[in-house]
Order: C-alpha cells, then sequence, then structure tokens
C-alpha cells in the first residue's frame, strides 16, 4: 500500500515540479522582455525601427507608450510655449525682428519643449519599469525557491518508494 501512496506521491511532484519550471520559463521571458524594453524606452526617442526590433510581448506597450509619450509631451509643449515665447520676448526688449527669425525661434521653443515633455513620459515609464521589473523578480525568487522545495522533496518521495519496493520484494533462503 506504501508503494501505491508514495508512487502517486512522486508523480504529483513531478507535475508540480514541471508546472513550476514552466511558470519560472514564462517569468524569465517576460522579465527579460520587459529589460529589453526598459533599455529601449532609457534611450530616449522610440523610432519605428525600435519598434520593430522589440520583443512581441511588449508591442502593445510600446504601442501605449509612444501614443502617452506624444500626448504628454504636446500638453506639456502647449501648456508652456506662451510663457517660453513672452519670456523670449521680454528678453528682446520689443526689439524688432525679421518675421523669420522670430518662426525659427517659435520653432525651437516648441520643439524645446516637446522634447522636455518626451523626457518626463520617459522617467515615468521607466518608474513604471522598475516597480514591475521588482514584482517580477519577487515572483521569480519565489518560484526558484518553491523549484528547490519540490525538488528535494521529490528525491526523498523517489527514496522513500524504491525502499518500500525494496521491502516488498521476495525474499528467497536456501534451506539445506
Amino acid at each position: 500500500m506504501g508503494f501505491l501512496m508514495f508512487t502517486a506521491r512522486v508523480h504529483d511532484l513531478a507535475r508540480q515540479k514541471s508546472d513550476t519550471q514552466y511558470k519560472l520559463l514564462k517569468i524569465s521571458r517576460k522579465l527579460r522582455d520587459l529589460q529589453q524594453y526598459a533599455a529601449m524606452v532609457g534611450n530616449g526617442n522610440i523610432s519605428i525601427g525600435d519598434l520593430l526590433s522589440s520583443p512581441g510581448s511588449m508591442m502593445g506597450r510600446s504601442m501605449a507608450y509612444i501614443g502617452y509619450a506624444h500626448n504628454t509631451a504636446m500638453q506639456y509643449m502647449q501648456m508652456n510655449a506662451p510663457m517660453m515665447q513672452m519670456m523670449y520676448q521680454q528678453q528682446m526688449g520689443g526689439a524688432m525682428q525679421n518675421p523669420q527669425q522670430m518662426q525659427q525661434m517659435q520653432n525651437y521653443i516648441m520643439r524645446s519643449l516637446y522634447i522636455q515633455g518626451r523626457e518626463q513620459a520617459a522617467q515615468e515609464e521607466q518608474k513604471n519599469l522598475k516597480v514591475e521589473e521588482g514584482k517580477l523578480a519577487q515572483e521569480q525568487e519565489t518560484l526558484k525557491t518553491l523549484l528547490d522545495e519540490i525538488t528535494q522533496e521529490l528525491q526523498e518521495a523517489k527514496k522513500a518508494r524504491d525502499e518500500d519496493v525494496k521491502m516488498m520484494a521476495p525474499k528467497y533462503t536456501a534451506n539445506a
């Protein structure tokens, strides 16, 4: 009877070990993809080429980030542009400039503010990525610990099963 219980326990532990290894593999892959995406965000501007070379699991997040970063940058630019243009006019002291110089300066101010807005969005995304990466790393560590415990218990169950098999084996002795 003990043999059957140990065999069932070994089978259950082997399944648990396989499931845990699969979960660990999925989390490791997700963590790696997240780190690649974080490196891409950390580089600054994300281009279409960056999107195409990003991991498939991060494509949706990349697209959402690009939209968010653009909208945030536009909002930042629109909020701060009037103040910056007014400061520029004050610095110039009302001196007359040709229209081309005025347009170039306005373009420069708008582009600078847009870039600042994108940088703010990137910083927010990097904070979010660090939090998510920490959660994944913690979950990965928990699964590794669980896998070690399952492996140890599996070895003990196999050993107990094998000992029970030895005890059940017939013992023949020669009587002369």
